[in-house]
């Protein structure tokens, strides 16, 4: 039988682990950038250091502007829009399962 501690946090902020202590939680951001054809082209960051969703968002968004991102990236930097955000839980099992739309978000607000 599930608890209460075993269950992942509906608030987006902290999950409880198996011993019920708070974790942060993870995310996995989507950031879109136009490559030099003009296609879209998806980088995906995993940030676990987060508290909540704005700060995993402006986590990804330093991480995509860096300058070894950037000069992968062939330049350019990218802003915060069309972003997908994704919150990485864990299943009953504990196997990690992604919460959120399955689609990217077209026009966030943080």
């Amino acid at each position: 039988m599930l608890t209460a501690m075993d269950r992942s946090s509906r608030s987006g902020t902290t999950e409880t682990g198996a011993h019920g202590c708070a974790q942060p939680g993870k995310w996995l951001i989507g950031v879109p950038f136009r490559s030099t054809a003009s296609r879209v082209v998806w980088m995906y960051y995993v940030v676990g250091e987060a508290g909540d969703v704005s700060r995993a968002v402006r986590v990804a968004l330093a991480r995509a502007n860096s300058a070894p991102e950037r000069q992968a990236r062939g330049g350019g930097s990218v802003a915060a829009e069309g972003l997908e955000v994704r919150r990485i839980t864990p299943d009953a099992l504990g196997h990690p399962r992604l919460d959120g739309p399955g689609g990217r978000s077209a026009a966030p607000s943080w």
